[in-house]
């Protein structure tokens, strides 16, 4: 496997969740090709807007989705990391 691509739609919005490329492969224009795959897939679905996350340390990355027309946004992302043995509250 070269490349790997995984997307989804909740409806409202669409995601691109994780994109990779083998290195060895890099920029022969597979990961464009792989998010233009995914572009009109979810445009099909009747999505009219994709989201995506990346840390703020992966410039190459930003640089990668800026040329395919993807910009920054003002939004904070939020997690938490939760213990397996949590169990649910009333």
């Amino acid at each position: 496997m070269v490349g790997t691509l995984l997307a989804g739609y909740d409806g409202h919005r669409g995601w691109l969740y994780s994109v990779a490329v083998d290195p060895q492969q890099r920029g022969n224009g597979l990961g464009t090709r792989l998010v233009r795959h995914a572009e009109k897939a979810l445009a099909g679905l009747g999505c009219v807007k994709i989201n995506l996350q990346i840390h703020t340390f992966n410039e190459s990355v930003q640089a990668f989705y800026q040329t395919l027309g993807y910009t920054p946004e003002l939004i904070i992302s939020m997690g938490k990391r939760i213990d397996a043995n949590v169990t649910a509250q009333s």
